[in-house]
């Protein structure tokens, strides 16, 4: 099962905050603000990919095949990091 999906990146595209982020937090993607984003620092807080990224890689217009790919994607790349013992 992805951990990443389409809805993800809806939602993050769909945030007001310029500078939102999808992150993974406590082990869960999420989309935070900004502020949030910015504490990356923290134990628990990984940047996935950032609304802005996500406009400049797909443009504003992006269909749900490109964003299912992106999705898939970012899957793959998060799940070859290692990070929750997969």
């Amino acid at each position: 099962m992805p951990m990443i999906t389409p809805d993800h990146l809806h939602a993050l595209l769909a945030s007001t905050d310029r500078g939102a982020a999808l992150v993974l937090l406590a082990g869960r993607p999420a989309v935070v603000p900004s502020a949030t984003a910015a504490d990356a620092g923290a134990d628990d807080v990984l940047v996935i990919t950032t609304r802005d990224a996500v406009i400049a890689e797909l443009d504003t217009g992006a269909n749900d095949e490109q964003l299912e790919r992106l999705a898939q994607r970012l899957d793959v790349a998060l799940d070859s990091l290692d990070i929750l013992g997969g």
